[in-house]
């Protein structure tokens, strides 16, 4: 049965939402292939074209995969080097796949966040956040530097995970440490200019333009897990799009 969906969507919206929250709670792992389509017709007492629309759902948003002779599977995005697909660094875009970029984590302090950050975030009033400072690195070039927020008590122990032991990659230490699984990312660019600040952390002239990237990461659910405004060097900005 369907129990804690919204009655008010079509039921393979609701199948959806059923699915993507059993992914979200990693009760089926990266790789591990989900129940049949007999199985899941017979769990939720629906048909099996209620099943196949909700399944074409979560592959078309990245969740699911289909191996020829072999199942649909759980797929875990990669969005931790996307933020470099905006910016040329030994090109980016291209060896986004091939080179990970270094990470060093300058400061991590709690803190009350301010109403941007708070909506951002969903908190309610009174919540805090753990405010962590990064500068992300390609080829050992300053090339992001991140305000990342998250909220608390849900990632209370960040605030002391050795650097060592997150790496440079931060979603996987939230799969891992925190059961907390990104799904998807919605980024908004703007243009600003470097105060003293980011001037010294991506070694341009203060004053200089520099690309705002104001980036949310969110579960299958659609709620959000951090966010994070992160500065690049203008001189590096890119943007290509194809439109058909």
């Amino acid at each position: 049965m369907l129990q804690n969906t919204d009655e008010r969507l079509p039921l393979h919206a609701r199948l959806r939402d059923a699915l993507a929250s059993r992914i979200a709670s990693l009760e089926w792992e990266a790789g591990q292939t989900i129940p049949s389509e007999q199985v899941l017709t017979r769990e939720y007492g629906v048909s099996t074209n209620t099943v196949r629309k909700a399944v074409e759902q979560l592959m078309r948003e990245g969740l699911l995969e289909r191996r020829q002779g072999s199942g649909t599977f759980v797929r875990r995005p990669s969005f931790d080097g996307s933020l470099f697909r905006w910016f040329n660094f030994k090109d980016a875009a291209s060896n986004a796949g091939k080179t990970v970029p270094e990470s060093r984590l300058l400061k991590r302090e709690i803190m009350e966040p301010d109403a941007e950050v708070a909506a951002a975030l969903r908190l309610p009033p009174g919540a805090q956040v753990l405010k962590v400072l990064r500068l992300r690195l390609w080829a050992g070039e300053p090339a992001i530097s991140e305000d990342l927020f998250l909220p608390l008590p849900r990632f209370a122990r960040f605030a002391d995970l050795p650097e060592a032991e997150i790496g440079p990659l931060l979603y996987p230490v939230y799969e891992r440490e925190f059961g907390q699984v990104v799904a998807a990312v919605e980024d908004e660019l703007s243009l600003g200019h470097a105060d003293a600040t980011r001037a010294a952390l991506l070694n341009v002239p203060v004053g200089d333009p520099i690309i705002v990237v104001e980036r949310t990461s969110m579960d299958a659910n659609g709620a959000p897990i951090d966010w994070r405004r992160a500065y690049g060097r203008g001189d590096r900005f890119r943007y290509k799009v194809r439109l058909t």
